[in-house]
């Protein structure tokens, strides 16, 4: 077993003149796990916050946990966490106002979801504990209708379950595995309330 995971981290990046970059955004993350296959079978859990984990703002603290894992290559990568998200626009654009504080629940009522042990749940107009599933056999960016993020892809190229991870985490001796989410222009303010786009999911390597 190769000690890779140090610190998981979160960093959201910005500059894009065409839309609203987010000021900060809070998760409550229970677990995330990994698996050597991108349809996301055998998951090994790595990282485990227990049951009341508190709101992180990944922009401040992006620590996330730390945990182990042997050498090889990850293509699937399972954040469970709570489906209500905090964030803020960096700017004042449509229905967003620069610097408020904005709660978004991301499963929606009577959407299910399958959790790392195998359980499944179905999310609630309330806080719901779920499970997203970042895969490099997934390729949809956008929570389109009829997509579902958090249920595990069932073929390569699979456009309706998961979010595309761009970049597998690949471990080969110690290092620290860095989690990579870009939020550049993900703010959306053109509807009636203020909205954030899913970001882009990769990984880079820490030696």
């Amino acid at each position: 077993m190769k000690i890779v995971l140090g610190l998981f981290t979160i960093f959201l990046m910005s500059n894009n003149v065409f839309a609203a970059d987010p000021q900060y955004l809070k998760i409550k993350v229970y677990k995330m796990a990994v698996s050597t296959s991108p349809l996301c079978t055998n998951l090994v859990t790595i990282i485990d916050n227990g049951s009341s984990p508190t709101y992180t703002d990944v922009l401040v603290n992006p620590t996330l946990g730390s945990g182990s894992v042997a050498d090889g290559t990850y293509p699937c990568v399972v954040i469970e966490f709570s489906d209500t998200l905090q964030f803020a626009s960096d700017t004042t654009t449509g229905s967003c106002t620069a610097s408020t504080n904005v709660s978004m629940s991301v499963c929606q009522n009577s959407e299910t979801s399958t959790l790392i042990d195998g359980s499944t749940t179905t999310c609630t107009a309330g806080d719901d504990r779920v499970a997203m599933y970042l895969s490099t056999a997934s390729t949809a960016t956008t929570g389109t209708g009829g997509h579902s993020a958090f249920q595990a892809p069932t073929s390569v190229g699979d456009a309706t379950k998961g979010f595309l991870l761009s970049t597998a985490l690949t471990v080969s001796g110690s290092a620290a595995g860095k989690f990579v989410v870009n939020g550049t222009g993900k703010i959306d303010g053109t509807g009636g309330s203020c909205d954030m786009q899913p970001p882009a999911f990769s990984f880079s390597k820490v030696q």
